[in-house]
């Protein structure tokens, strides 16, 4: 199983705690207990949540004991603290638990750099993809690889945040800093040659996209979407759309039909940039959550 794989089971298993934590911590460690050697800190900390909000707290510590004493993994300080894991608050090895943990994380932050792969133009066209948080470059080249079909004038590259989440991914900060590493890999390339260049963002990443296109001199001829998470359409939405318009992008939304929190946003965007006739399409996806589809749309639809 690969770590894409890994998102959508996950993404089942916030479908199932809908209907109560205990039985998606049975759903979830029955997955993990198929193939446990392909989880990750992700999987192990929905698994410690999942039971203390199940009110099992031996289990709620056992999977951080695994994940940061065995494995050597650690999380940013804030998602030790959620409410799912209050049942741990007082415990004496969580507290040790959370203590090295949080020295690992600033340690990551202190030396962690943006990281653009690009190293030279190889292919007539070329795909930036931008990973969503909890997420890294390696996840979204997996993610995105499919939207090529096979098509060999396709060079992909990635962007990867400065920014830590966890032991081996990384988050964007919705902030005028943040996104600064995707406009300038975006500005670095521009007059590298290439045909066509596209953009595609998961979740987080798509704000950090459309930020650039908007504050920066960055630009393309495509941005792709998946599953949006954007606000920066609260506060910048007229700049956003004379970005798009005066740059010429093409903008291509997808989002999955049960993805409640991002596809209020999408549909928001898809509906601004119509009435400014942009050159926008919108896709809801059906029986789909905040995740990629299972059969990838194609480039070659989409220009």
């Amino acid at each position: 199983m690969n770590t894409k794989k890994e998102n959508d089971v996950l993404e089942t298993t916030l479908a199932v705690a809908e209907k109560g934590y205990a039985e998606a911590y049975q759903f979830l460690l029955k997955e993990y207990e198929k193939h446990s050697e392909n989880y990750g800190p992700q999987t192990l900390y929905f698994l410690s949540c999942l039971a203390g909000g199940a009110d099992k707290k031996a289990d709620a510590l056992g999977w951080l004991k695994t994940a940061i004493a065995d494995h050597g993994w650690w999380y940013r300080p804030e998602v030790l603290e959620d409410e799912d894991l209050e049942i741990l608050k007082d415990d004496a090895e969580f507290i040790a638990l959370k203590s090295v943990s949080d020295a690992r994380y600033a340690e990551a932050v202190s030396i962690s750099k943006a990281v653009f792969s690009w190293e030279q133009r190889e292919a007539d066209h070329l795909f930036l993809a931008v990973h969503g948080n909890t997420q890294n470059g390696a996840i979204a080249r997996e993610d995105w690889t499919p939207v090529f079909d096979g098509d060999k004038r396709w060079q992909i590259e990635t962007v990867q945040s400065a920014e830590p989440d966890g032991y081996g991914t990384y988050r964007w900060s919705y902030d005028m800093t943040s996104y600064l590493p995707v406009a300038h890999s975006m500005e670095m390339v521009q007059n590298e040659g290439y045909h066509k260049i596209a953009c595609g963002g998961f979740s987080a990443g798509c704000d950090m996209l459309l930020r650039s296109i908007t504050f920066t001199s960055a630009r393309c001829d495509l941005i792709v979407l998946q599953s949006p998470w954007i606000p920066v359409l609260q506060d910048h939405a007229e700049d956003l759309l004379h970005a798009l318009r005066q740059k010429n992008i093409a903008l291509r939304i997808f989002c999955g039909q049960e993805d409640e929190d991002c596809l209020p946003m999408a549909k928001q965007l898809y509906a601004a940039a119509n009435q400014e006739d942009c050159n926008v399409m919108f896709t809801i996806q059906e029986n789909s959550r905040h995740q990629f589809p299972e059969e990838m749309y194609t480039l070659k639809k989409l220009l």
